[in-house]
Formats: structure tokens, C-alpha cells, sequence
């Protein structure tokens, strides 16, 4: 995975997480969807900020993490 790939990534589930919590405060989602927003979309920010630190500006690769 390339670093502006994970970056995006990243980006998005941040944006999204965001705008969630923007219709909510805002009274247009109910508290349940944003919490279930927020416990869908952190992994995924996770991940991809895990990616983005890990991978290198040269050619595409995917970081061992583990099993």
C-alpha cells in the first residue's frame, strides 16, 4: 500500500467520522448511529495511519504486522 493510498484512507474515515458527529450535534442522527459510526470507522483510521507510518515511498508494499 502506498503512503497516499493510507493517507486517504485515513482521511476519509475522519471525514466521515466528522460529519457524523456534525449531523448529530446538529439533531439530524440519532445518538446510536454515531456511536455506531465511530466504533465502524476507528479501526479503519487505525489501520490506515498504521499503513501510512509503515509504508515506504518507494515502490508498493505491504508491512508485516503479525499474525
Amino acid at each position: 500500500m502506498k503512503k497516499k493510498h493510507a493517507a486517504r484512507i485515513a482521511l476519509t474515515g475522519v471525514s466521515i467520522s466528522a460529519g457524523v458527529g456534525i449531523l448529530h450535534i446538529s439533531g439530524f442522527v440519532p445518538l446510536w448511529i454515531y456511536a455506531a459510526v465511530l466504533a465502524l470507522m476507528f479501526p479503519v483510521v487505525v489501520l490506515a495511519l498504521f499503513f501510512w507510518w509503515m509504508a515506504k515511498e518507494g515502490r508498493e508494499d505491504i508491512p508485516f504486522i503479525g499474525y
